[in-house]
């Protein structure tokens, strides 16, 4: 099976016919930095939400909202580890509380683990911001070589 280049595909085409395929230094750079961007979403921390409100009398209290960032790795780690002393002694809340944790380890993983799916899925996307990365050095790293060979020949 051929890999082929997708033709949507931003930064790389066969537009310059010295290369096969063309790529793109700086489109890819770019689509590097959007992907670095979104990482930062997954990987750091909303900070202390905000759980009381401290309003003027007759104003209307807030609901509540999501912070900026709600859904990153820390978070998650940090506010949905619940556990049976959180939950109650009572055989229902202990069921619960067990189900919580299980779903918690499964999905999310302890602090400092790629143990949880979650984890794993932040692991993969900074590994996929390193390649695209990656491959730009690597272009740019051949087109020298290409161009310091091309020139002791002449």
């Amino acid at each position: 099976m051929a890999i082929q280049l997708d033709p949507n595909w931003p930064g790389a085409s066969d537009d310059d016919e010295s290369e096969d395929p063309y790529t793109n230094r700086t489109e890819v750079r770019r689509i590097a930095g959007d992907l670095h961007e979104l990482l930062k979403k997954l990987t750091t921390s909303s900070g202390i939400p905000v759980t009381e409100y401290a309003v003027a009398i007759g104003d209307p209290v807030p609901g509540p909202r999501l912070p900026a960032g709600a859904g990153s790795l820390p978070d998650l780690q940090a506010h949905c580890a619940l556990n049976q002393e959180q939950m109650g002694q009572w055989p229902a809340a202990i069921t619960y509380g067990t189900a919580a944790f299980t779903a918690y380890s499964t999905l999310i993983g302890e602090p400092g683990s790629t143990s949880g799916l979650y984890a794993g899925l932040n692991k993969q996307a900074e590994e996929s911001f390193d390649a695209v990365l990656e491959i730009a050095r690597t272009s740019e790293t051949a087109e020298q070589a290409t161009e310091e060979a091309t020139s002791r020949q002449t």
